[in-house]
């Protein structure tokens, strides 16, 4: 029987070719037709190997932005592996083509995380020729809406892989080093809006109630709430009013991008928001609010953390040594671990400016990655006694 390293070499042509085949394709948030067009390219890569994805949507409209699940279904308990294939890149960007720069691969989603894609597929195709398809317990999703924090596959999620005995996420492996993301901050956006009294600003400027002038004094008080110490930050990224110099504002929006490290901080920090937000003496204006969980902390835990050591150990075994790290940005890491589902994530190649004109990623990682997963993985499976084992 080859070995693991032996079949990633017999598929690495195939996999760099599908990986700038994926890169060249333009798959934007909202770029519908781009979306479709990249899952049925996943889809082929798929079938040519054996395995059948479906297309999931989210409602009635299959005309909207695809989902891809694999399950098998011999198996009712599963592991589940998360990616997306969405980017931040629009249509009429210049920055649509992957450039090959020796060891650096430059383009849009080829960090950030279409390689993650390839190796959660081709570990797959992998273990397929180690041991029979229907042996081996997984569910696959990959969406297409996890830049815009998985507003329709999130409830694939929660129907389809909150119980999954493990989780992996293939968001791209951090630089300097070698790391895994076992931590990610939770994230929550809150909205606020000020309704004032409309005058005219030179023949009865007092008459007015400034909209904006008391969403200065609110932005000023949030900005308080700031606790950098404690992984706490709160920044106002927005702020809407007015309009015309000669009107007093009689209308303001303020947004804020909000992130925490825990649900203890997530608590108080709402807390603190509405006794602010709820005390009606300290501007003129009427206030109104919301505050949008987008993704809960994605946490360490004890059952994590064993899966953690075993990936560390099966890299070091492998040559490679791996380091755990947090990140302050939110991905489907958060959604599957909030049902309680043991999770790593950064699983995908190395890489850096994600989100950037500059993003890359270091060509021999895509490899190097696809080896130490599949062989954790492999282990992984071979030493659990599942129900289905019989």
């Amino acid at each position: 029987m080859a070995s693991i390293e032996e079949l990633v070499k017999k598929y690495s042509v195939e996999i760099y070719a599908d990986l700038e085949k994926l890169v060249n394709i333009n798959s934007f948030s909202t770029n519908t037709p781009g979306l479709h067009i990249l899952s049925e390219v996943l889809l082929d890569i798929a079938e040519k190997h054996g395995i059948q994805f479906e297309k999931k949507f989210v409602g009635e409209d299959d005309a909207g932005p695809p989902h891809l699940l694999y399950t098998n279904k011999n198996r009712d308990d599963y592991y589940a592996f998360i990616g997306h294939f969405d980017t931040v890149h629009p249509p009429e960007s210049d920055f649509n083509q992957l450039v090959k720069d020796g060891e650096k691969w430059i383009g849009p989603g080829v960090n950030d995380m279409k390689n993650g894609l390839l190796i959660a597929l081709y570990t797959l195709v992998i273990l397929k020729d180690l041991m029979p398809l229907e042996k081996i317990p997984l569910k696959i999703l990959f969406n297409s809406d996890e830049e815009r924090s998985s507003l329709t596959s999130r409830y694939i999620i929660e129907e389809e892989l909150r119980d999954a005995t493990g989780g992996f996420v293939f968001e791209s492996g951090r630089l300097p080093g070698d790391m895994i993301v076992t931590r990610r901050k939770g994230l929550m956006g809150l909205d606020v809006e000020l309704f004032g009294k409309p005058s005219h600003a030179g023949e009865a400027p007092l008459a007015g109630i400034n909209a904006i002038v008391d969403a200065a004094v609110i932005v000023e008080k949030l900005n308080r709430l700031n606790n950098a110490s404690e992984g706490v930050s709160l920044h106002c990224t927005e702020i809407n009013g007015g309009i015309a110099r000669n009107v007093v504002p009689d209308y303001c929006r303020v947004g804020a991008d909000i992130r925490v490290p825990d649900r203890v901080k997530q608590e108080e920090l709402i807390k603190k928001i509405d006794q602010l937000l709820s005390d009606k003496n300290f501007v003129n204006s009427q206030i109104e609010y919301k505050i949008n969980i987008k993704r809960d902390p994605f946490l360490r835990t004890d059952k994590s953390a064993r899966l953690i050591e075993k990936y560390i150990n099966t890299a070091s075994s492998l040559g490679f040594q791996i380091r755990e790290t947090s990140s302050g940005g939110g991905s489907d890491a958060n959604n599957l671990s909030s049902y309680g589902v043991p999770v790593i994530d950064g699983l995908g190649a190395l890489g850096d400016f994600p989100h950037t004109k500059k993003e890359f990623m270091v060509k021999k990682s895509l490899l190097d990655r696809l080896i130490i997963f599949s062989s954790f993985f492999y282990e992984l499976i071979c030493e659990e006694k599942f129900s289905g084992d019989s």
